[in-house]
């Protein structure tokens, strides 16, 4: 299966596919969590019982003031897999945010879902407890050990479906009805929809002549309906990217009851990429057409923009950086009007740029000390997942610039301190009468664990 004049990459390189949401779809639990952290009052901490509080470090002599104001606090630590953990999501019950669901898919060839109990009780007195505990931050002097025995966030076992070879990527959507559906490549060069109430492979796609490796989706509320990608039943674009060098980009319909239609026939073929593909994404630029950029093995990236009246256009080529490794992971962020981009790459480097006349200008940059494995971005931070099992938060000033000072955890997914490979964020209430927003993020590891945890600005 190898493809023509492509080498084929051992498994062991970077993966894509945090299993992000449809990009420019409005989430369920899409709301502003920032203001929340800045109220939190660190002079009156509670003793938190049944979870664990990790002590961060920073990578770069003391932190800054916006550095040094984060925290973590472990939620659940659990093996979930048999095999590195390539993608991950959380998504919510419609209308209940104290029902959250964790997608993953693995290596291994399955993809899992699993029920989260987060310990939220609509009694009066019990939701006291619990918004107690987890209301703030408690002293660093927690005992890992207390969170396997007593904690009270738990996985619960929901569904799951086994491919024929590994899956390497993930991405999510809602069918506007009450119903999810994962979107998942595989080593098979087949992308796989499966409907997580149906409990079932709901569509397929032959796509590609090699490992599929990337996925986004576009939804179609965020782009006019008069551009040539759009069919007239399509409710989302999907972007795939592939070990044969190629980016397809594919009409797909998704309707109530997790009804599921992937067009045969690719709306494009992009070829312009040198080396294997390792990770994509995908925006929406209104009156412009679909912002695309793939990341290669040899440390390289293209974005292409796919014009309205269906033109294609590369608009910017980064070159490959000798001994660089791969460019890991990209994602686009629309905000505020201007479009942005971060990338980060196996020499341990973290970039952004901004979208500029079309153009793609370069912004800032990061050195990290080690190589970068995954990337996700919410309210103005990133979260970077390296391959010494450490987890970085750099925040992000006006516009696309890079806070030089990041913050580190170590060993987030266990004392072995696996390489992490993927990362969600998600933004949750404390229950029915507490709309407070948390914070609420996720990781895969390279040995097949997942670690759920919140993150909290403490000042």
């Amino acid at each position: 299966r190898k493809s023509p004049g492509v080498d084929k990459m051992p498994r062991a390189i970077p993966l894509s596919g945090s299993g992000d949401w449809a990009r420019g779809e409005k989430r369920p639990d899409d709301i502003s969590w920032e203001q929340s952290f800045s109220s939190h009052d660190s002079n009156a901490p509670l003793k938190a019982k049944n979870t664990t509080a990790i002590r961060p470090t920073h990578s770069h002599s003391e932190p800054s003031e916006s550095a040094r104001a984060w925290d973590m606090k472990v939620l659940s630590r659990d093996p979930v897999h048999g095999d590195t953990v390539s993608g991950c999501s959380i998504v919510y019950e419609p209308g209940n945010p104290s029902r959250p669901y964790l997608t993953t898919v693995s290596l291994d060839g399955r993809l899992m879902v699993h029920s989260i109990s987060l310990g939220v009780d609509d009694s009066d007195e019990h939701r006291k407890n619990i918004l107690g505990t987890f209301s703030r931050f408690t002293s660093m002097g927690i005992s890992r050990d207390s969170e396997s025995q007593n904690s009270q966030v738990k996985l619960n076992p929901h569904r799951s479906y086994t491919a024929s070879d590994p899956l390497a990527c993930l991405v999510l959507t809602s069918d506007c009805n009450g119903g999810f559906v994962a979107f998942a490549g595989g080593h098979d060069d087949v992308v796989l929809a499966y409907g997580m109430n149906s409990a079932c492979a709901v569509a397929s796609v032959y796509s590609h002549r090699d490992a599929v490796t990337g996925l986004d989706l576009i939804e179609r509320n965020h782009m006019g309906s008069s551009s040539a990608f759009w069919s007239e039943k399509a409710t989302h674009i999907m972007v795939s990217g592939s070990w044969d060098a190629t980016v397809k980009v594919w009409s797909v319909a998704v309707s109530a009851g997790e009804t599921v239609s992937i067009n045969r026939e690719p709306l494009a073929e992009l070829f312009d990429a040198d080396s294997t593909i390792v990770c994509v994404s995908a925006t929406a630029v209104y009156s412009a057409g679909i912002l695309i950029c793939a990341g290669c093995a040899d440390g390289s990236f293209v974005v292409w923009l796919c014009h309205d009246n269906g033109v294609k256009e590369v608009i910017h080529k980064e070159p490959a950086r000798r001994g660089a490794g791969p460019c890991s992971a990209v994602k686009w962020v629309s905000e505020a009007g201007a479009v942005y981009l971060y990338t980060c790459f196996s020499s341990g480097r973290v970039a952004s740029f901004v979208l500029d006349d079309q153009k793609l200008r370069s912004v800032s940059a990061v050195s990290l000390g080690v190589a970068v494995t995954c990337l996700e971005y919410s309210n103005r931070i990133l979260l970077a997942g390296c391959s010494d099992g450490g987890l970085r938060l750099i925040p992000i000033r006006s516009g696309c610039s890079f806070d030089s000072k990041p913050t580190m955890w170590n060993a987030v997914n266990g004392k072995a301190s696996p390489g992490l490979t993927c990362i969600s964020i998600s933004i949750s209430s404390n229950g029915p009468h507490d709309d407070t927003p948390r914070c609420i993020c996720t990781t895969g590891a390279e040995d097949g664990s997942v670690v759920l945890f919140e993150l909290k600005r403490v000042l």
